[in-house]
C-alpha cells in the first residue's frame, strides 16, 4: 500500500499582507507545531511503509524537502496548478492528490502519526476512511453548511439530495484518511469535485468557504461512493469522539498506535507539547533542524 500527503502551500499564505510570523500555522497555536507536525507524520509513516508519497507545489518542496529534509520517497510538484483559486478551498489539495493516484492508496493528512501499520483488512477495503460521521450533531453542523451553499450556489450535485432524501439527514466521513484499492473512483470523484467547485466560483464570498470544504470533500464522498454501491471501511468502526481518545500520547507507543491531532486540538497546549517531545525525543535531528531552521527565519 502506498501512503500519500499532500501540502498546497497557498491556504498557509493566504496573501501578502500576512505577517511572516503567520505564516504556515494552519490551525496550530504556533507554526513551529505544523513543521513538527509534518516531520513526526512523515516519519511515522516511512518507519512502516515503504512507500510514501508527497503531492505538493515549489513552495511545499522547498519547505519539506530542500529545508526540512523529510523521506519522502516519491514527490510530485504540481498543486501550483491550484494557486487561481481561493485560498480557504484547502481540501483541493487533497481531491488533486487523490485523482492523481494510479495504484491502491491511503492519503493521511499530516497531523497524523502511526506506531503500527494498518491492518491488512483496512488496506484490502475497496475505499477507507477514518470514521463515518452521522447521528444528530454531525448531521446538524452539516446541514447547517450544506443548505447555505444550496441557497447561494447556482448548482449542486443531485446526488447530496438523493442521500439526504434515502436517510433524512447528513452522512459523511472524516478524511483523516482516504483512499483504497478502488483508485479508480477517485477519478471520477476528484473530476466532480472540482466541476462543482468551479461552477460556483463566482459565489464563493457569499458563503463560510473554509467550512464548505466539508460539503464539497467529505459529504460528497460519501454521498457518491454510495450511489455507486460501493463499500467505505472505515479505521474507526464506532468512533466516540473524545479529545484524549484520539491524540493521548501518554498511550505511545505501547497502547496507543494512532493519533489525529485535528481541530481544536491544535491549539490545547498540552498536545502541542506532547508533539514537541515525541519529535524531540524520537527523531532529534530532525528536532533541532527545525528549530534552527526557524531561529535564522528560514522558515
Amino acid at each position: 500500500m502506498k501512503i500519500v500527503q499532500s501540502l498546497w502551500s497557498k491556504p498557509g499564505q493566504k496573501n501578502e499582507a500576512t505577517k511572516f510570523s503567520d505564516m504556515n500555522k494552519c490551525g496550530w497555536l504556533d507554526k513551529k507545531y505544523n513543521y513538527y507536525s509534518w516531520a513526526l507524520s512523515a516519519l511515522q509513516f516511512k518507519k512502516f511503509y515503504e512507500k510514501v508519497e508527497l503531492v505538493t507545489d515549489k513552495d511545499g518542496y522547498d519547505l519539506l524537502i530542500n529545508r526540512m529534509k523529510l523521506p519522502y520517497t516519491d514527490v510530485k510538484v504540481v498543486l501550483d496548478d491550484l494557486n487561481d483559486y481561493h485560498p480557504d478551498l484547502f481540501a483541493l489539495g487533497k481531491v488533486y492528490a487523490y485523482g492523481m493516484q494510479d495504484e491502491p492508496f491511503i492519503h493521511v493528512d499530516a497531523d497524523i502519526y502511526i506506531w503500527d501499520k494498518f491492518s491488512e483488512q483496512l488496506e484490502k477495503s475497496s475505499l477507507v476512511c477514518q470514521h463515518k460521521e452521522h447521528g444528530k450533531f454531525h448531521s446538524d453542523f452539516y446541514t447547517g453548511i450544506f443548505m447555505e451553499m444550496a441557497s447561494c450556489f447556482d448548482f449542486y450535485p443531485e446526488v447530496l439530495d438523493k442521500s439526504i432524501n434515502k436517510y433524512g439527514n447528513i452522512i459523511s466521513v472524516n478524511a483523516g484518511i482516504i483512499g483504497g484499492q478502488n483508485h479508480e473512483f477517485f477519478k471520477g470523484y476528484t473530476e466532480k469535485v472540482f466541476e462543482f467547485v468551479n461552477r460556483n466560483i463566482k459565489h464563493l464570498n457569499k458563503i463560510d468557504v473554509r467550512l464548505s470544504n466539508t460539503v464539497f470533500e467529505q459529504f460528497f464522498f460519501h454521498a457518491l461512493a454510495e450511489e455507486q454501491g460501493e463499500t467505505i471501511n472505515y479505521f474507526f468502526e464506532e468512533f466516540v469522539f473524545f479529545w484524549n481518545a484520539i491524540a493521548d500520547f501518554t498511550g505511545v507507543p505501547d497502547k496507543i498506535k494512532y493519533i489525529h491531532t485535528c481541530g481544536a486540538l491544535k491549539h490545547d497546549k498540552h498536545i502541542v507539547d506532547a508533539l514537541e517531545y515525541r519529535l524531540q525525543a524520537d527523531y532529534p535531528e530532525v528536532y533541532y533542524n527545525i528549530n534552527n531552521l526557524i531561529r535564522t527565519n528560514q522558515i
